[in-house]
């Protein structure tokens, strides 16, 4: 009897269990997982028992990384009257060592995030004449855009209102990864740092009141460092060399349970079943647990993609982000994140293993997303997460993991963040969306919603310029791939049954792969091929976005006429893409 690829699925979601899994959030629980440190490579270890124990093909990378470890960081009112508050610093703010800075407290507001897009790329729009010279405080985290926004004002630092009673880590510089030649200058200038909502908000009135005198310090250990890195490879059967790349990061601030032992446990978990099931694997999965997720700006990753970069190009054909899986409360699947291609597969993968509705929303620019430059079709980043209602109920604000929970980031992300039924949930979406990719005979991606998205942001666009500008050229050619992209799937409807290594269906995969390099590249990246954005947001389509801006600007003013040069370029770049997709799927 044949066995059919529901067969094959029900094989692996029944062999999922989480006898490791426990005892991986035990072990964990106990380390404080920062990159360079003895913890992790304590943590690594560990996973590398499991993987030795169960013969599960493997290697062990030590990359050199560039980060920025926080030591310590203080804030002290000088005047009106002297008081010390507890206070954190970014990765990657300026160390101002054994130096205390002192300065004028200047207020600016700018709000709370009020989603998690805001979360990591919200900025401040500011006057900068009063500003230089001061120390500023303002709502929010202390992320890129923020620091970015206060860096080009001649400010002598930033404090950051968190919004809860804790003070959440994270992260301040905009470069990706490691620097190059390009990005070495673009490291933030100014020292950062952050308090919880009750000091924030007595600083923020102390300076309505009138004048604030502060000093500050800052301490960071900063440079390179060896850091270990997982690279599991299990072998497909029939097109070994193609293959699906899942991971995750391993270093976490403080122990980080939610965010990511949970994610490292279903890793593993993950490595146990398709391994041993490996004859039923018709492409391969490859598994990378990084460093330097937390105080590289994704290191680990963005390493990954560099190191391996022509590989990825030639035979990645998905990757897979697990971040915060199986946390306390996480029962919604309507925050997933997903490119438009794979809306269908993701969806159904969701429903049919756990019997839930869900939703995709365009992957953010952050969550070791190191592989949009290459153009890989991408799912999942941030897992399952509480419902509305329910943060509604709790009073939670937005954050960047955990599952929702705000424990997220601080010291208090421990064991009882973690929730095993919902774990096991999550093991299973990610199981099945992996094996419907790996086992498809034809690529189960649908580019028509890709093009579908890019005609309504060209529309958009169209109608934020008004007059000033036509992107009737770019629009002509989305309308003519999409009636095209209808007819060629159509004909691979034939194909659906027909065995991987069927050299028709290969010729398919390479078309529908080559589709995802050229598609993809220009709505996820502005630099390029193998060169990585840095973590602000790129907007849909983002080589002709300032259309948005068209409106604000004075007609023939020196900045309206570039940014109408710029649209020009920037369309010649899309319209190109989507000519070049024709040309793909009419060989």
């Amino acid at each position: 009897m044949t066995t059919t690829y529901k067969d094959t699925e029900k094989t692996l979601l029944d062999e999922i269990n989480l006898d490791a899994s426990k005892v991986i959030l035990e072990k964990f629980s106990t380390l404080v997982r920062e990159s360079s440190s003895e913890d992790e490579r304590t943590a690594f270890g560990h996973l590398v028992s499991f993987l030795e124990k169960w013969g599960v093909p493997h290697k062990v990378h030590h990359p050199e990384l560039y980060l920025s470890v926080p030591v310590h960081a203080g804030v002290k009112v000088t005047s009106p009257a002297v008081k010390e508050i507890c206070a954190k610093t970014p990765a990657f703010a300026v160390s101002t060592g054994d130096q205390w800075v002192s300065g004028e407290l200047v207020y600016v507001p700018s709000g709370h995030a009020a989603d998690m897009q805001e979360v990591f790329h919200s900025q401040v729009s500011v006057d900068s004449s009063d500003l230089r010279g001061k120390v500023v405080i303002t709502e929010g985290l202390a992320m890129p855009g923020k620091v970015a926004s206060f860096d080009k004002l001649g400010v002598l630092g930033a404090i950051f209102v968190n919004p809860g009673k804790n003070i959440h880590d994270g992260i301040c510089t905009t470069i990706w990864g490691a620097p190059d030649l390009d990005t070495i200058d673009q490291e933030p200038k100014i020292p950062a740092l952050a308090v919880n909502r009750a000091d924030g908000d007595e600083l923020i009135e102390l300076c309505k009141q009138g004048s604030v005198q502060v000093e500050f310090q800052t301490v960071h250990k900063k440079g390179w460092f060896a850091c270990p890195l997982i690279d599991i490879f299990i072998e497909g059967t029939e097109e070994p060399e193609k293959y699906v790349l899942l991971h995750g990061h391993l270093d976490s601030w403080h122990v980080g349970i939610g965010d990511n032992t949970t994610g490292d446990a279903a890793m593993l978990e993950m490595a146990r079943v398709f391994f041993k099931h490996r004859d039923k694997l018709k492409r391969s999965l490859r598994i990378a647990i990084w460093p330097g997720h937390s105080t590289g700006r994704y290191a680990g990753s963005t390493w990954f993609a560099d190191t391996y970069g022509l590989d990825l190009d030639a035979n990645c054909v998905a990757q897979v982000n697990c971040d915060s899986p199986g946390c306390r409360w996480a029962t919604s699947y309507d925050y997933s994140e997903w490119m438009s291609e794979v809306d269908e597969l993701c969806k159904g993968a969701i429903r049919d293993t756990v019997q839930q509705g869900s939703k995709g929303s365009r992957p953010s620019r952050a969550g070791d997303y190191s592989f949009n430059n290459i153009g890989i079709t991408s799912f999942y980043m941030l897992s399952s997460s509480m419902p509305e209602e329910l943060l509604k109920e709790k009073g939670y604000y937005p954050v960047g993991g955990c599952g929702a929970n705000i424990e997220w980031h601080t010291e208090e992300d421990l064991l009882h963040v973690a929730d095993l039924d919902i774990l096991l949930k999550d093991i299973k979406i990610y199981t099945a969306s992996i094996l419907r990719v790996v086992n498809s005979s034809i690529l189960p991606y649908n580019f028509r919603n890709t093009i579908d998205e890019f005609m309504e942001t060209i529309q958009t666009y169209q109608e934020a310029a008004g007059s000033h500008f036509s992107f009737e050229i770019a629009l002509s050619e989305a309308q003519n791939l999409r009636a095209e992209l209808d007819s060629y799937y159509q004909q691979l409807e034939g194909l659906l049954n027909v065995e991987v290594s069927d050299s028709q269906v290969r010729k398919v995969n390479e078309q529908l792969q080559e589709l995802g390099r050229t598609l993809i590249t220009i709505n996820f990246s502005r630099r390029g091929k193998f060169r990585h954005d840095p973590a602000l947001d790129v907007p849909k389509l983002p080589d002709i976005a300032p259309a948005a801006t068209l409106k604000t600007l004075t007609p023939d003013s020196h900045l309206y006429n570039v940014t109408i040069n710029h649209l020009r370029r920037g369309q010649n770049r899309v319209a190109w893409a989507l000519k070049e997709a024709k040309r793909i799927i009419r060989s």
